[in-house]
């Protein structure tokens, strides 16, 4: 199994190589957040590609049983509540009070 790419602070954050495209610092480490986890989104959705497919090559349809799982109104209910739980650790994390 290969190691997934590093993820390091250091590796993720432009501005850690003196990377620099606005006047407002601020603005340069925020393009960098959200260069950092567009690359992470990437990442997972390869990862997941690729698990999608080595599960299909072992003769389990794993796309229609994830569709329906997504059809489970509990399951919906608790994915909603853990969606609003992380969005608001991360909105905390961000705002001027966090």
């Amino acid at each position: 199994m290969s190691s997934p790419p590093d993820r390091s602070p250091a590796a993720a954050d432009p501005t850690s190589r003196g990377y620099h495209a606005f006047e407002d610092p601020v603005h340069d480490r925020l393009f960098g957040v959200i260069l950092t986890l567009g690359a992470e989104v990437w990442s997972l959705r390869d990862r997941l590609n690729l698990l999608e497919s080595a599960l299909a090559d072992q003769g389990i349809a794993v796309s229609a049983l994830i569709e329906e799982l997504a059809l489970d109104p509990e399951r919906a209910h608790a994915t909603a509540a853990d969606r609003d739980a992380f969005l608001a650790r991360f909105l905390r994390a961000i705002s001027a009070d966090g």
